[in-house]
């Protein structure tokens, strides 16, 4: 079943490659994105465009984020690479609040606590993490950083629904729960049918690079899943904060998986009481964000040919903010 999971997503990543490959050489969301031209910061612009992408609960949200960004970034260069960093920092807080979420439904449902008492203890961090966001997109990255391809033309709504209908439906249907591989199949077809010149060139939209990598990653993974039941015995045996916090950080960096740290911790929190929620939450959202087997960082960095480094430039200044308002409550207040 686990590898049959690789295999969709496998899918689901390579329809996402097609369409986008087809949508930008045909400029079929510019009339979407004329709604938002009008906007005179391109650095809000260009937030509430990955932020459409990153609200929804949907598999693969980074890879359909990117898909769409790409459609709209310049083709190299430094300002492409700003991209990436923009794309991940605002579909990655979520995880901290989006009651729709299972990194937050799993700890309410386990505790059995309602969304108010969960966000009364999580405020704080959305708060930092807003914060962090607003300073990086609107102070570090300038306006002559951001190039966007969005073409100016009036309106048109034949066009609209010809060219951006179909996408918008597609991540409609997978906020509902259907398979992405297959919405992502039938969405891919009606791409090329109407648009029949691609045809030529779906090799060209493939990252295969991109595509060996995540398999390996997403194999990796699932055999490091497999072990799960591993880690839950030893944390049962051991009531040790220490003992439990280092554990629970290796496992969520070596899984890289935001339903398995949501697991781990609602079981620690199960062990160590509500006032450790706030910590647990933490330390495994950091080990999620920094793990190498997070595929989000491998596909914009693929996308965008954004440096590794400048990644953890930012997103480990973030997790450090994190980390130190949780200890610090945690242990010290």
């Amino acid at each position: 079943m686990e590898y049959l999971i690789v295999q969709q997503y496998l899918i689901f990543l390579l329809g996402v490659m097609i369409t986008a490959g087809i949508i930008k050489d045909n400029n079929l969301l510019g009339d979407l994105f004329i709604l938002i031209d009008d906007i005179s910061s391109k650095r809000l612009k260009l937030f509430l465009i990955s932020l459409i992408g990153g609200i929804l609960p949907i598999p693969g949200r980074v890879t359909l984020s990117a898909g769409i960004l790409d459609s709209l970034a310049p083709n190299e260069g430094k300002k492409r690479e700003k991209f990436g960093i923009i794309d991940y920092i605002s579909t990655h807080h979520y995880y901290l609040w989006s009651p729709l979420e299972k990194t937050v439904i799993l700890p309410m449902a386990v505790l059995g606590i309602t969304y108010g008492n969960y966000i009364s203890y999580m405020w704080p961090l959305v708060l930092i993490t807003f914060l962090y966001i607003a300073w990086y997109v609107f102070y570090i990255v300038k306006e002559d950083d951001i190039m966007l391809n969005i073409n100016t033309k009036i309106f048109d709504f034949r066009n609209f629904v010809k060219g951006s209908l179909p996408l918008i439906l597609g991540v409609i249907f997978l906020a509902s729960g259907y398979n992405p591989a297959i919405v992502f199949i039938v969405i891919t077809i009606y791409y090329i049918i109407n648009n029949p010149d691609s045809i030529k060139k779906i090799k060209s939209y493939i990252n295969w690079r991109l595509v060996i990598l995540l398999a390996i990653i997403l194999v990796i993974s699932v055999f490091a899943k497999s072990h799960f039941a591993l880690f839950e015995q030893l944390l049962e045996n051991n009531h040790s904060i220490i003992f439990a916090s280092i554990l629970a950080f290796g496992a969520s960096w070596l899984m890289g998986s935001s339903g398995k740290y949501a697991s781990l911790a609602s079981l620690l929190i199960l062990i160590f009481g509500i006032d450790y929620m706030l910590w647990f939450l933490t330390i495994e959202f950091i080990a999620y964000n920094l793990s190498p087997m997070h595929k989000c960082i491998h596909i914009g960095r693929m996308y965008f040919n954004t440096p590794i480094k400048e990644y953890f430039k930012v997103i480990v200044l973030w997790q450090i903010l994190l980390f130190g308002y949780a200890f610090s409550v945690t242990f010290l207040l």
